[in-house]
């Protein structure tokens, strides 16, 4: 009878403090979770949105409160309040898309730094995949990460030998680190079966946009774009400028892998080469007071230049919106492999205490009216994107069906015909797979073997090279000495890292260009690298036998 007794007011006493809690509303360490709704509510409102309200917003913030507050009375240990509201607000995020996300007071300091000026660090990007899985989605032109060959797609899943959860901050920290030290990540990689082990030594990451501009002969330019920064627009019409100066005729854009950044930048750069009055990108979500129309403007100078755009897996959002609306309007071919596939609109509210949200609330399109947003509901987006990127899974699946003119994506025109593919992501008008490299090249390349060559040959032979070679003669005059191979392999021996006989001499070629290129841009920069690598890039050569078709679009275009 006591046990009965004691159970009915164990009840009782859960009833009257459920009801003093609805009553009361004590918001303790549950308010900056408050603050954040009702700001956000605010936004909105300022915004004019004046649609059906589709939940009942106070229902369920009072639904989260109770939760909290019973954690707050009832947990086993005192609870950490402002741990618990940000979980809160992850986790609601988390029911969304991979880009709408909560940013703690650091990571916004980090986000505008990164737009802004420079850090030390591996230099790339990543996005929060399924089940906390990291995703390489952006690699800083001739920055660590692309040295020893991290490519964008590849699923970190380790830092420093320690397994890595979606915590953005958190890794963020163990990436970045003083220039000269060292971090170990491992990566699993669409395609191979191991996962692959790299050594970084963090450097100084510029964040200048435009990472090499260089005349390829007389008349062609070439102009490389990194990212979409605040001055990417100011950087290129610079660039453009001193290429004209130089007896440029026609130009070979590179968006390979240009992670995006700033979409007004990007629409700022496709206006120069669109003539007025039409359609560059425009974007539409489910509150009308978001959707927008760029239009161009007539009188820039390059209009009628002959152009051809470079794009791969790497190229993601605003490099979307620019080689997409040059596509769409019969502007330029496109050449590479197909684009990564982020056409997401995300907008960034400020919170109280400094920490913010960056919400999806609208998708671009093309000026055809294709969606540049790939799935993101299944495998393809949430466990790697290395299946869209290239090579294993034929290009999204669609490379053959291209060739053979049958495709079960979805097909739209462009004003002179052409049929061109939707379906997420931009499809390249000539599909040109990169070089894949060996595994003993990529082992030598992760573990930093042919970094460490260089940087000892140059300490020894800087003031010769300089002597002997200009930034314009060096990429046809400089050869490697006898003994780089030797000196390779002796480091492969140290270290312990397993070479390949066959595959070796295979990629003998490819590592010389690899190491000339290096050499080449520490002593003399991007410019003359990108000069020598060019030569070898069957990427660029079939863009570069493309200015036949590309003066004809120009030629015709209004």
């Amino acid at each position: 009878m006591m046990k009965q007794l004691r159970h009915g007011l164990c009840i009782e006493i859960g009833n009257r403090l459920l009801l003093d809690m609805t009553i009361r509303r004590i918001y303790w360490f549950s308010l900056p979770l408050i603050l954040s709704i009702s700001l956000v509510r605010f936004s909105v409102a300022q915004s004019g949105y004046t649609g059906v309200r589709e939940f009942n917003t106070m229902e369920s913030t009072h639904k989260i409160n109770d939760v909290l507050e019973l954690i707050k009375r009832y947990y086993v240990e005192r609870p950490e309040g402002k741990e618990l509201a940000d979980a809160a607000i992850i986790g609601l995020l988390a029911k969304l898309d991979p880009h709408s996300i909560y940013m703690p007071p650091k990571t916004v300091e980090k986000s505008d730094e990164e737009y802004g000026g420079s850090y030390q660090g591996v230099g790339l990007t990543y996005t929060k995949g399924k089940k906390d899985t990291i995703i390489v989605d952006g690699i800083a032109p001739d920055g660590p990460a692309e040295r020893v060959g991290l490519q964008s797609g590849d699923r970190i899943v380790a830092i420093g030998g320690e397994t890595v959860a979606g915590d953005a901050d958190s890794i963020s920290k163990k990436l970045r680190g003083p220039k000269g030290t060292r971090v170990d990540i491992t990566v699993v990689r669409f395609g191979l079966s191991e996962p692959l082990e790299f050594s970084i030594t963090r450097d100084i990451i510029p964040l200048h946009s435009v990472s090499a501009r260089a005349m390829i002969d007389n008349e062609t330019g070439y102009l490389a774009l990194g990212k979409f920064s605040a001055t990417t627009h100011e950087e290129t019409r610079k660039a453009l400028a001193e290429l004209r100066s130089m007896g440029m005729k026609k130009l070979v854009l590179d968006l390979r892998n240009n992670g995006g950044g700033f979409m007004e930048q990007a629409v700022r750069i496709a206006d120069e080469f669109i003539g007025g009055e039409k359609t560059i990108v425009y974007s539409k979500g489910r509150v009308p007071v978001f959707d927008e129309y760029d239009v161009s403007r007539s009188g820039d100078m390059y209009e009628k230049l002959p152009l051809v755009v470079l794009v791969d897996g790497g190229s993601a959002s605003a490099s979307e919106i620019l080689s997409g609306a040059l596509q769409d309007l019969d502007r330029a071919p496109l050449v590479g492999t197909t684009t990564f596939g982020k056409g997401l609109v995300q907008r960034q509210f400020a919170l109280g205490d400094g920490s913010a949200v960056r919400l999806t609330i609208a998708k671009y399109y093309t000026p055809s009216g294709r969606s540049i947003q790939r799935p993101y509901s299944g495998s393809q987006y949430t466990e790697g994107i290395s299946d869209v990127k290239d090579e294993e899974a034929d290009n999204f699946t669609h490379t053959a069906d291209l060739a053979s003119g049958d495709t079960t994506r979805p097909k739209f025109t462009t004003p002179t015909g052409r049929t061109i593919y939707g379906g997420g992501g931009i499809t390249p008008d000539f599909i040109v797979k990169s070089d894949t490299v060996t595994s003993t090249t990529l082992r030598l390349l992760s573990s930093s073997i042919l970094w460490d060559y260089v940087t000892e040959y140059i300490a020894a032979s800087a003031t010769d090279i300089k002597t002997r070679y200009t930034d314009k003669s060096f990429p046809d005059g400089f050869k490697l000495p006898m003994n780089a191979f030797a000196l390779v392999r002796a480091k492969a021996e140290e270290k312990k890292v397993k070479i390949d006989e066959v595959e070796y001499e295979l990629d003998k070629t490819r590592i010389d260009v690899m190491l000339r290129g290096e050499i080449g841009r520490q002593l003399f920069g991007n410019n003359t690298k990108a000069a020598l690598l060019l030569k070898v890039d069957k990427q660029f050569q079939k863009a570069y036998s493309l200015f036949g078709e590309a003066e004809k679009m120009a030629v015709m275009f209004k």
